[in-house]
């Protein structure tokens, strides 16, 4: 659902409520928007849907919402972003594959249907079930992590790009009994803060010392 910001202009020590759910489900996701933008949802079996946000009426914080994304029997929502300008749809697998698709290749289609392919769904037992899904851009990072602990860094830029319903690569190789359980988008605009504050603070330690 969508809920203006003002709603949460006062917010008190405790928090507010935010959403009504159901008993059994769990607040997943949540994200900034203009009002204007386009939501892409993608699930564990690899459905994924695109949609403008106007879709989807401004409501109250108690409101329950509306559905968003039709799923098949045994299928659950996995994850949620915006879309940009440029940007490619990250999907990684449980079993450490991964692959990124440009934007394009998922066409806006109406809310509350099942939404296309973005992943090879007949490969499934081989690759695992879809862990977690980003919008990312050509010059971001991105970390996975898995069930135990277990995280690596890697360029997005090395990841090849290829179309919706395909299995990709391996990003890791998840040891017996483990899986990728997260990803995590480090943005080409956080790489920049992160490398003027490493810089800033080399500046300060060479400054010599009064005496």
């Amino acid at each position: 659902k969508r809920v203006s910001m003002e709603e949460f202009a006062s917010v008190r020590p405790s928090g507010l409520i935010a959403l009504n759910l159901d008993e059994g489900d769990t607040l997943g996701w949540a994200r900034l928007t203009s009002g204007k933008d386009e939501i892409i949802i993608v699930t564990e079996n690899g459905q994924a849907l695109r949609f403008s946000e106007t879709k989807v009426r401004a409501m109250g914080r108690q409101a329950a919402g509306v559905n968003g994304i039709k799923l098949k029997a045994g299928d659950i929502v996995t994850s949620m972003d915006v879309i940009e300008k440029d940007g490619t749809l990250l999907v990684v697998t449980t079993k450490g594959f991964g692959k990124q698709t440009p934007l394009k290749e998922y066409s806006p289609k109406g809310r509350a249907t099942s939404g296309i392919a973005t992943i090879d769904q007949k490969a499934i037992k081989e690759i695992g079930k879809i862990a977690a899904a980003r919008v990312v851009q050509k010059d971001d990072d991105l970390t996975i992590m898995t069930a135990n602990g277990v995280a690596i860094r890697l360029k997005l830029k090395d990841v090849k790009q290829s179309g919706r319903a395909t299995r990709g690569v391996h990003l890791i190789k998840p040891q017996e009994g483990d899986s990728v359980a997260s990803m995590a988008r480090i943005s080409a605009e956080d790489l920049k803060k992160a490398g003027a504050s490493v810089e800033e603070a080399e500046k300060v330690e060479e400054q010599p010392k009064l005496v």
